[in-house]
Formats: structure tokens, C-alpha cells, sequence
């Protein structure tokens, strides 16, 4: 009978044995997989997102930026073709993330928000073969992008150029900037370099204005009745604020200038007088139609986050100059620039055009239906086109200028600290509120001519492009 019992108790002991593995099995199966395969040290996991084969990256022609290839071990790697296009469109790395383009369209290069059919759903869960993501087609032009990386090289700074009035961003740099293809290899040295590549200049760059900020002042004198015909003495005189002396981009011919050739000069002391005679509210009301104290107010969704600035709180005459606590991101003063081609109407930047779902060839549009922002009237935004032109004839803008074609600009110089930018922004018109616009700024630079003869060359084949003339 003891002997009995031990087979008995041994029975009962397997049969609870075989209820807990039952019991383990079903609970691992469907209630706790997704605990297991979360993990982040499941190699499963790894394996998965390595095989992703992410969308292909074209420009507006649809000609390819970027690709997946698949290696043997059935991991997937990007390979990006163009090195003008990098600091637009940023790295992929599976062991540091994304940035750039494939940050912000991440979810649809992945085909996180793929409508999956019963086939696909079949293929990738049962078959477990790779998830794929959209194609997607961005508004960059290529061959402008190329212009602008060829004619910065030996600069450290920014640029952007728009279409009006669409919005959409032709061409984005910052430079110098970094190789994704090798981003592995050297991310130790990146991290640690201190030109900062991987710090997006064009987006997340928050400069000194300095003379930049006579566009609006004009504004504010126009919409007040403020002479800006009228001659006044000593024009070219430096002036001083808090130690700091400001003087003209470019000397002019004479001491007695108009406001207007004050500004093709980006000279300061007319603006002084602006200020103390149309007064402190009115000038600070166009500022703030121009959402100069608005970090967020253009930018380009998840591309870079933004670090918030806190606006002026006592909005004084270094504020107006551009010497004072406003900070300014080359990406805001280019919408500036489009809103005087476009009537005084402020677009709204954006960079996805089309997507296309994995191994099909029919686009699907994205476009958005943004409203613009009104900032001046559009008898306001002539005007300045006038001043800006004459800007390109006889000023500091001269180097920009080119036979033929309906060129504005302003070139302007900015202070911070110990350290000085060289600043352009300008456009070219193609048609009735049709056009081109531009912002340069170049780092440690005192020669805004220079900005501005690198604005001209950028805003020639961007013509040229608009109109036909120039082909890949």
C-alpha cells in the first residue's frame, strides 16, 4: 500500500506539472507574447526591425535619394546616393535612429500606418517576411540642392529656398554636415566635433538678426506714413548700442541717404531716427504680425525639436535693430521673403509631396491645404520688392543681381558676443505671385556681399528651373 501511495502522489505531481506547462504555454502564446517580444534584449526584435525595408526617398522629379538594400543575412541598410541632399534628409542608423526627412516621415517609411490586406497580413505575420514602407516624394530639387552645397562650400551656416507660393522647400542645408552612409563607423567623432554636423542650422538655428530686422521696420514706416523718400544727414554714421557698433553691410556713396537707400545699405542710424519718431507700439505691433517673438510659428514638423526662447519682454530700440534679445531661425525669414513675392501673404513650409505604397507606381498626393498668413498688405509687399531691387543695383546686394532676371535682395550683417553672421535673403520672381525665395547666413563672416553673391547663384538655376531653362 505505501508503495501505492508514491505512485499515486507521483501521478498527481506530473498531472500538476503538465497543468502549469498548459498553463504557462497559453498565458506566453496570447496573453504575455508581446511582454517577450518587447524586450529589448529579444534578438527576434532586432532581427525584425533590422529587415524593415524602409520606403525609397525621391526629390520632386522623382529622381531616388535613398534606398534600402538588403544584405544576405536578410538585414536591411540605407543607402543615401547624393551627399548634397545629407543634411536635408538626415541618417538612418538602427543603433542611433533617425533624423532629418526619414525622422519625420519615419512612420510611413517604416509602414507603421499601412492599411495591410489580408495578404499582406498573411505575409508578414504567418510567413514572417519583411515589413516594407511607403515610397515617398519630397519637394526638394536636387539639381538646387547641389547649387547651394557647391556655392557655401568653405562656409559654416545656412540656407533655405521656397517656392511661392506653395511653401514648398526646394532646398534645405547646413553645413558642414556629416556622411549617413558612414554614420556608424564615425558617430563617436560626430557626437564630439565641435562644427556641430549633426545640428541643423537652417531649422534649428536661432541667430542675431542684426539688420535683417529693417524688412519689418520699413513695414512699420510705410503702414505710418514715415517718409522714406526724403534725405537725411549722416545716414552712413555708425551706431552704438551697449559697446556694440553697428555700421553699414556695404559703405555707400554718400552720407545723405532716403531710408530706402539706407536699407539697400542695411546702414542703421535712419532706422534710429524710425524708431524714436514712429515710437516704440507701432513698430512692435508689425513685429509681432511678423511672429518675430514665435519660435514655433514656422517650422517643419519632426524634423528637429526647437529649443523655446522666451520673446523681449521690454521691446526697446536694440530689439528693433536686431541686436537685442530676438533670435531668428533661417527657416522663418525665408517665409518672410516668400510673403513679399506673395502680396503680403506669409506660406506655410512643408516637404512631403506624394507617397506610394511598396511595389506599385501610382502616386498619392499629400499635399496640405494650409492657409497663409497675412503679415502686410499686398501695396506693402510691392513696395518693399522695389527697395529690394534696387538693393540688387546699387547696394549691398549688387552680387546677387543677374541680367534678366526680377532679382531682390537684402544683405545685412548681425552681431552675438564675439561673433558676427553675414545674412542674404532675396527672391526672384517667375510670375504673377510666382517666384523663388532665399535665406543665406553665414557664420563668423563681416562681408554680407558674399551672402549675397551665393544668394544670386542659388536664386539663377532656381529661375532657370522654374521657367525650363536648366534640365538635370
Amino acid at each position: 500500500m505505501p508503495f501505492a501511495r508514491e505512485v499515486q502522489r507521483l501521478l498527481i505531481g506530473l498531472i500538476m506539472a503538465f497543468l502549469a506547462v498548459i498553463f504557462a504555454s497559453t498565458y506566453w502564446a496570447i496573453v504575455g507574447a508581446d511582454t517577450i517580444l518587447q524586450r529589448e534584449d529579444n534578438p527576434r526584435l532586432v532581427d525584425d526591425r533590422a529587415s524593415i525595408v524602409r520606403g525609397d526617398i525621391y526629390d520632386r522629379h522623382s529622381e531616388l535619394l535613398v534606398q534600402s538594400v538588403q544584405a544576405a543575412n536578410g538585414w536591411v541598410s540605407r543607402q543615401f546616393l547624393h551627399p548634397s541632399m545629407n543634411s536635408a534628409l538626415g541618417y538612418y542608423s538602427l543603433r542611433y535612429g533617425e533624423s532629418g526627412a526619414e525622422a519625420a516621415f519615419n512612420a510611413l517609411l517604416r509602414g507603421d500606418d499601412l492599411q495591410r490586406s489580408p495578404e499582406a497580413y498573411f505575409q508578414t505575420d504567418i510567413l514572417h517576411r519583411p515589413q516594407r514602407g511607403y515610397d515617398i516624394r519630397l519637394t526638394f530639387d536636387l539639381t538646387i540642392q547641389t547649387t547651394v552645397i557647391q556655392a557655401m562650400q568653405g562656409y559654416r551656416g545656412a540656407a533655405i529656398v521656397l517656392d511661392v507660393p506653395t511653401g514648398e522647400v526646394l532646398a534645405l542645408a547646413s553645413l558642414p554636415t556629416f556622411d549617413p552612409n558612414t554614420l556608424d563607423q564615425q558617430w563617436e567623432q560626430l557626437i564630439q566635433a565641435p562644427e556641430q554636423p549633426f545640428f541643423n542650422r537652417a531649422l534649428q538655428g536661432q541667430y542675431q538678426p542684426g539688420a535683417l530686422l529693417q524688412t519689418p521696420l520699413l513695414v512699420a514706416a510705410i503702414n505710418s506714413g514715415y517718409p522714406i523718400d526724403v534725405l537725411t544727414e549722416g545716414a552712413s554714421q555708425p551706431v552704438v548700442i551697449d559697446q556694440l557698433t553697428m555700421t553699414c553691410a556695404r559703405r555707400p556713396p554718400a552720407d545723405r541717404l532716403t531710408l530706402g537707400e539706407a536699407y539697400a545699405f542695411a546702414c542703421p542710424a535712419p532706422f534710429v531716427n524710425l524708431f524714436n519718431q514712429v515710437g516704440h507700439d507701432a513698430i512692435l505691433e508689425i513685429f509681432e504680425l511678423f511672429k518675430l517673438g514665435d519660435q514655433q510659428a514656422f517650422i517643419l514638423p519632426g524634423f528637429v525639436p526647437l529649443e523655446i526662447r522666451p520673446a523681449p519682454i521690454d521691446f526697446s530700440l536694440d530689439d528693433a535693430l536686431g541686436q537685442g534679445d530676438y533670435q531668428i531661425t533661417p527657416l522663418h525669414m525665408a517665409v518672410i521673403a516668400a510673403s513679399i513675392v506673395n502680396d503680403g501673404n506669409a506660406p506655410i513650409p512643408y516637404t512631403l509631396l506624394d507617397t506610394r505604397l511598396p511595389e506599385t507606381s501610382l502616386w498619392t498626393s499629400m499635399r496640405p491645404v494650409s492657409p497663409t498668413l497675412p503679415i502686410m498688405t499686398g501695396e506693402t509687399a510691392r513696395r518693399l520688392q522695389e527697395l529690394m531691387r534696387a538693393s540688387t543695383v546699387n547696394g549691398a546686394a549688387t552680387r546677387a543681381a543677374r541680367s534678366g532676371m526680377n532679382i531682390g535682395g537684402h544683405a545685412a550683417l548681425a552681431y552675438s558676443g564675439d561673433r558676427s553672421y553675414s545674412w542674404f535673403t532675396g527672391f526672384v520672381i517667375t510670375g504673377a505671385r510666382q517666384g523663388i525665395a532665399i535665406v543665406i547666413v553665414l557664420e563668423d563672416h563681416q562681408n554680407p556681399p558674399d551672402a549675397a553673391a551665393i544668394g544670386g547663384q542659388i536664386l539663377e538655376i532656381a529661375y532657370k528651373r522654374a521657367v525650363g531653362l536648366v534640365n538635370r
